[in-house]
């Protein structure tokens, strides 16, 4: 990510819920569990991941959940600066 919007909304929600009196003082960690890393080049980046489910009558699509994909999103969906490292110092 060329911004740090994820770090900044895991510690605004981290405040907001630390303003609940049964959460006050008891908050471990807030973490977003759509962030992962990607290799572009010979850099590792982190990347906003949004996983779909594609069902379809065919073999690996059948179950419940059909077969999840993950979709890597090319713009914060925070701020909308750009994912890609060379967009970023344009």
């Amino acid at each position: 990510m060329n911004c740090n919007c994820i770090d900044k909304t895991e510690a605004k929600l981290r405040e907001h819920f630390d303003k609940d009196p049964t959460l006050k003082g008891r908050i471990e960690s807030v973490e977003c569990l759509g962030t992962g890393m990607t290799l572009l080049g010979n850099s590792l980046v982190t990347t906003i991941n949004i996983p779909f489910a594609i069902k379809a009558d065919a073999p690996g699509f059948r179950s419940s959940k059909g077969r999840v994909t993950p979709f890597i999103a090319s713009f914060c969906p925070f701020c909308g600066v750009s994912t890609k490292k060379e967009a970023a110092s344009v």
